[in-house]
Parts: C-alpha cells; structure tokens; sequence
C-alpha cells in the first residue's frame, strides 16, 4: 500500500472503543438522570462533540496546531482562569450555557507540553527542559487548585507524567522520590490545616467510612453498596434500587459507574474498565507507530490524561482512593469533559492518518 493511502486511513478501533463508550455513557445517563432535561442536554453535548471528534480527525493536525495558536490559547485560557478566580467561580457562562474552563486546561497543557518535547534532541530530561515544563504548569495549576483542588490534582499529575516522558535519569527519580517522603513528613501537617473543612472530610471519610457512615462517609458507602448489590450480571437497565430510591449521591456525575456497575453487574463493570484499558492501550500502540514526534507526544498525552480520569474516579468508587470529583470520561454527566474528552480523541484520529509519514 502506497505512503499517500497510509497517511487517509483513520484509525478504526479508536472510534469503535469511543462510540461503544458513549453508547454505554447514553445508557448511564438515561437511568441515572431517568432520561430527563439532563439526559437531554447529555445526548447534546455527545452529538456536539462527535462532531468536533470527526471535524478534526479529518482535519491536518500539523497544520491546525501552530504554536503561536497553541500558545495563544494557553495564555487566553490564563487570563480566564484568572478572572474566575477573582469572582470565585469555576464556571464560565456563555450564552446561557456553563463551561467549565479548567477542563479545557488539561488539553491546552498536553499541546503546550508536547509542542515543548518534540523538539528535543535529547532522550533525557534536562534541567532546561524540566524547567519551561514546570513554569508553563505552575500558572494553570495554582489557578485551578484555588477553586477545585481536585481538577488542580489532575493538572499536577498530567504535568508530572510529562516530566517522566521527557525521561527522568534514575538518578534525579531517586532524588525527587527523597525530597517528596521528606516534604510529607515535614510538610504534611501543614498542608492539613491549609485544606478546607470539606477536603478534609474527605480524607477521614476516606480511612474509616463507618465512622462518619450519615454524613462525610454516606457517599463512599453508598457507592461501595451499589456496586457490590448489582452481584455478576447486575439488577437491569432503570432497575438499581440505589439509584432509582436515590440513595447514591451525585449519581449522574462522580458516582456514574456506581449506577453503571449495579444494573449491569460484574461483566457490565469489568467490560466498561477493559474499554478503558483496550482505549489506552490503542493510543499508546499508535504513539508508538507514529513517526513524526509532535503527533507521537500528543498521543501519549491524551492516554495519561484519559489514565489518570478513569483511575482517580474508579478509585474513589472502589475505596481505592478518596472520592474526588473528577468525571469518567464518557459516563460521567459534564459537557466541557465531553467535549474535551471528544477534542483530543479527534486529534488521535487526525495523527492516526499520518502515522507513517513524517512530516
């Protein structure tokens, strides 16, 4: 096959693991939200963004991601974190519609950190390098973390798994794994007074729910409840008696694979973890496919991003972690996580047609 027909070829398994994803985020959210306004506005922004998927996956991926545009938009998005941060909201409201600005932040820092590695000619980390990466972070993170901890969290870690794709030497690892045990000896009871009353709650609930079973652990429990009653093959669709009797908490949003995982049981729930997984491992597989480094970095940016979403909300509904409000990609009610999660699936798409080329 000539390198011109390569370079059309959208990568197919991509958008079979997305569209199965987003039939399984419908279903979820037509029983959690009992198929009204919200379900609606749902099934909106699912058609919206699968039209943005599609539009950029045909588009040139090259030729739409300058970094004058790329860094045009980061120090836009900025100066809007910034001015949400003064009137201490996360909320950006246009025409009536609510978009959640620090959402769009994780994909603004995979593009701004890719255009950054891609130019390298070193397959270590530098200091220079580890430098522009940790001053292009820092802004974005303390704007994000003043008015959602949990999505600042998600900006540190999408930061963090970039300075290790950049290739941290084993010594420097060893160095950075001393000086963070160190900080949180030192620093930890600091940084426990600093969170809000909330926050902390959060992390008591966590270690000992039973404890706090009526009010801070009441979400944990419930989740754990609800998962473990859906039993092999779960109660049915529109039947989990902790949704329709309302006992799950924020069931649409941070507890959605709650709701998934007791009308569809254990294969329901195994079978959602392994599109996840299956999702991926596809990226990562066309990262390394990829020949041309700018698309290969982005690929893998969009793989720790999906990683990170899916393991920090599975693990708070496991009791693997403490829950945070941080949505399932595709299962999960929020149309700035379904349009961001869309966006940087089409821009895998868009790279996937020119994987054998390098320019």
């Amino acid at each position: 096959m000539k390198l011109g027909q390569h370079s059309l070829k959208i990568d197919g398994w991509l958008i079979l693991f997305v569209i199965i994803l987003l039939v399984c985020g419908a279903l979820n959210q037509a029983s959690a939200t009992m198929g009204g306004l919200l379900f609606k506005k749902q099934m909106v922004w699912f058609g919206l963004g699968f039209l943005l998927m599609m539009a950029i996956a045909l588009s040139d991926y090259q030729r739409l991601l300058s970094p004058r545009l790329i860094f045009g938009i980061y120090l836009f998005l900025l100066l809007v974190l910034l001015i949400l941060d003064l009137k201490h909201t996360r909320w950006l409201r246009i025409a009536g519609v609510g978009i959640q600005p620090s959402e769009f932040a994780k994909l603004v820092l995979i593009l701004v950190f890719s255009l950054v590695l891609h130019r390298r000619d070193q397959d270590h980390l530098d200091l220079r390098t580890f430098g522009i990466l940790t001053l292009l972070a820092f802004p974005p993170i303390v704007l994000v973390a003043a008015g959602d901890l949990d999505q600042g969290g998600m900006l540190f870690l999408i930061y963090l798994s970039y300075v290790f794709l950049a290739g941290v030497p084993r010594r420097l690892l060893i160095g950075l794994a001393v000086i963070v045990l160190v900080a949180a000896v030192t620093l930890g009871p600091k940084v426990w007074m600093v969170l809000k009353p909330y926050q902390r709650a959060r992390v008591a609930a966590f270690l000992n729910p039973e404890a706090f079973r009526l009010d801070r652990g009441y979400q944990i429990l419930q989740a754990l409840i609800a998962v473990g009653s859906g039993g092999l093959t779960g109660f049915g669709f529109k039947e989990g008696l902790s949704s329709r009797l309302n006992y799950l908490p924020e069931k649409h949003t941070d507890l959605a694979f709650a709701v998934w995982a007791e009308e569809w049981g254990f294969i329901g729930a195994a079978t959602v973890i392994f599109l996840f997984g299956a999702l991926i491992y596809r990226l990562l597989r066309l990262a390394i496919e990829v020949r041309e480094p700018l698309g290969r970095t982005i690929l893998a940016g969009v793989a720790i991003m999906i990683f990170w979403e899916a393991f920090i909300n599975l693990g708070g509904i496991l009791h693997l972690l403490p829950v945070a409000s941080v949505p399932l990609p595709f299962l999960s009610y929020g149309g700035s996580s379904v349009l961001v999660n869309l966006m940087a699936i089409g821009l895998a798409l868009s790279i996937s047609r020119k994987r054998y080329s390098f320019r």
